[in-house]
């Protein structure tokens, strides 16, 4: 088969870090975002240096995500197989009760707003085919079944369930336009990563996973997802999660 283009969004460490490690494993070609420079993911694109593009993105500032597409467009690329909005914030604790404004301004701007705009403006990029777009939601953004044991995580949550209807709209204006992109939303498990390394109250049902674990789950279930699927969400175990 021939070899793929993925696009990861927030690919400096974590989950966006090993989807880069994985990819280039597989041998596929991926173009990777950072905020700044990072020496694990310099490190990891070293040795494909043929197959591996670093460029700079702040989804939490428009500026940011404009620097990126004007990046993106002078890289001459003209087709993203697979791209995986990754990038987003965990600024634990944060509670309705006591989080300030610029507090729950920053979790929304980071994963909803940015997320959302980057998406937009790729595929916006004329003469570029964008395949799938996959958001990195969570199991904290369901409404639908509302994690109430979650304490401290009330603009965390927001976000990512904003997120979701953001991301779903989305996936329906492009069915309306006639589009082939697939638009998902995925939860990738609770990760041990830096951002999963706070100081909860209760117990994670059944524990933590590792990045390489959930990354290689994903990876399959996004593959996997047709144009008849476009506008749903998925866990990293390929479950259908209720939105």
């Amino acid at each position: 088969m021939a070899a793929k283009t993925w696009l990861i969004v927030g690919a400096s460490r974590g989950i966006g870090l090993e989807f880069v490690r994985q990819i280039l494993a597989r041998g596929d070609r991926v173009i990777a975002t950072v905020r700044g420079h990072g020496s694990a993911l310099e490190a990891i694109v070293h040795d494909a240096p043929d197959r591996a593009t670093i460029l700079m993105c702040d989804v939490s500032h428009e500026q940011g995500i404009n620097i990126f597409i004007n990046q993106f467009v002078q890289t001459g690329e003209r087709r993203i197989d697979y791209a995986v909005v990754n990038a987003g914030i965990l600024e634990y604790p944060n509670h309705a009760l006591e989080m300030t404004f610029d507090k729950f301004s920053h979790h929304l701007l980071a994963n909803t707003v940015g997320p959302i705009i980057v998406a937009q403006k790729l595929l916006q990029i004329a003469d570029v085919m964008i395949g799938t777009v996959a958001f990195m939601s969570s199991d904290s953004g369901s409404t639908q079944r509302f994690l109430s044991f979650e304490d401290g995580f009330a603009a965390y949550g927001a976000s990512k369930a904003a997120l979701n209807q953001a991301l779903r709209h989305m996936a329906e204006e492009l069915k309306r336009k006639g589009r082939d992109n697939i638009i998902l939303a995925l939860h990738p498990g609770e990760v041990a990563t830096d951002m999963g390394k706070i100081e909860i109250s209760w117990d994670l049902d059944g524990g933590q996973i590792s990045a390489q674990e959930s990354v290689s789950a994903m990876i399959s279930v996004i593959q996997s997802k047709t144009i008849e699927q476009s506008g749903t969400f998925w866990t990293w175990e390929n479950e259908q999660y209720p939105w």
